[in-house]
């Protein structure tokens, strides 16, 4: 278990067996003394600092980015839930219109308003119906606690008391 070294190689050999040669390299440092020397060999400290804070820059918008897209993403979610409570209350008020308010189970607050519809009157008089507009606003909070709503309204058809 011996290491020789010499100027030409070196063995490492644990335990009688071979691992890897290591051969120094002829001109192990480029030689400074010429007119190369005054030639760049690498980067200036200026050069790094600007890289690094292009790289920082880019990396911040990019993360801005993607929290916009977040943002975006829940904003949709929310308006979508919203209009599907909505169309779920106002086809319960087409089967029963009564005015009210409430709460979903995740947080959002109908309101609705029920009443006769009068813009048609005149003409519906010979007809022996009744219209009632019914209107159904959901309610929410944001993350910024800022109030959201979606409204939906619909015109119901009844028949007219004799």
């Amino acid at each position: 278990m011996e290491n020789k070294k010499s100027n030409k190689s070196v063995h490492c050999s644990p335990m009688g067996r071979r691992l890897f040669t290591v051969h120094p390299s002829p001109n192990p440092l480029p030689d400074t003394s010429g007119e190369e020397a005054s030639g760049r060999a690498g980067f200036t400290l200026i050069e790094v600092i600007v890289a690094i804070a292009i790289l920082a820059i880019s990396l911040v918008m990019i993360m801005q980015l993607f929290s916009g897209g977040l943002r975006a993403s829940r904003a949709s979610c929310d308006y979508t839930r919203a209009i599907v409570h909505a169309k779920d209350k106002m086809e319960e008020l087409h089967i029963k219109p009564v005015q009210g308010s409430g709460e979903f189970e995740d947080g959002f607050k109908w309101e609705s308003e029920v009443y006769p519809f009068e813009e048609y009157e005149e003409k519906l008089e010979n007809i022996d119906v009744n219209l009632l507009k019914i209107k159904v606003k959901v309610i929410w909070s944001n993350i910024a606690n800022q109030q959201k709503s979606v409204e939906l309204v619909s015109l119901k058809t009844i028949e007219k008391e004799k």
